[in-house]
């Protein structure tokens, strides 16, 4: 059984300890680099660098100590921001694919309100896209892997569409943003230059399936699995008694 390699290690033993922590490590980033937007990447190295050990090893000794309970898929730095640091970060993605946050509220970053939430779960590249203001450029949004850019020209590699100003919302960081506004912006768009909207929306996480258990193991895929189905907003608050794991381990 793993163990936390640090003193700083041992005190980030549960999910509000690491969330605090993580947020004290983008706010001095953020400052340092006077308010642009701080790679995800350098968070991750700057929590090695100090804890002593990688992020995602720290959360799997965590979870093998049952000192936390999260599923795998949220053992990653940038799967646990979005889980349980939406509160604090916004977290956003460039058309590489590259990760970036910044402190929630602060200038420059897309902290749009939402006043009413679209039906649709488009990618965060595609309600970026349609929110900010061009600035005097023209926007191109990349199908193959879902992102977007501001150029004079189309990109000239990659299958690339241009979404015009008029399907723009303009918004600037700190406006309300219409979300029910947003989605029939995104589908005009996608109708009239022949986008499939499949590709914009973000897919569903498949439930895990859990066939008529019997004995604790299967309690607790059955626990698990509703953990990983929770609105990260709930699950970010639930915890769940040591006793009570303990019991399903040794019902096994």
């Amino acid at each position: 059984m793993t163990s936390p390699e640090s003193d700083l290690a041992e005190q980030l033993s549960s999910i509000d300890s690491i969330k605090i922590y993580l947020t004290g490590l983008v706010d001095a980033a953020f400052d340092d680099r006077k308010g642009a937007p701080v790679r995800l990447t350098f968070v991750g190295g700057e929590f090695a660098k100090r804890v002593g050990v990688p992020f995602e090893r720290h959360l799997n000794a965590l979870a093998d100590c049952e000192k936390v309970v999260l599923p795998k898929t949220r053992r990653r730095l940038a799967t646990f921001v979005e889980a349980y640091c939406q509160d604090t970060f916004v977290i956003t993605e460039d058309p590489a694919g590259v990760y970036f946050v910044a402190p929630l509220g602060a200038g420059g970053s897309d902290t749009n309100v939402v006043s009413d939430v679209a039906p649709l779960r488009f990618h965060r590249a595609v309600w970026a896209a349609f929110i900010r203001p061009l600035d005097g450029k023209r926007r191109f949004l990349n199908l193959e892997k879902v992102g977007f850019t501001d150029a004079t020209e189309m990109p000239a590699l990659g299958k690339w569409l241009e979404i015009a100003e008029n399907y723009v919302l303009g918004a600037p960081s700190d406006a309300p943003v219409d979300g029910i506004e947003v989605q029939r912006r995104v589908e005009q768009w996608a109708s009239d230059v022949g986008a499939p909207v499949s590709k914009l929306i973000m897919a569903a996480k498949p439930v895990r399936a859990v066939a008529h258990p019997r004995g604790g193991s299967g309690q607790l895929e059955q626990l698990l699995a509703i953990v990983d189905i929770l609105p990260p907003a709930v699950a970010a608050g639930w915890s769940i008694p040591v006793a009570v794991l303990k019991h399903l381990r040794d019902a096994r």
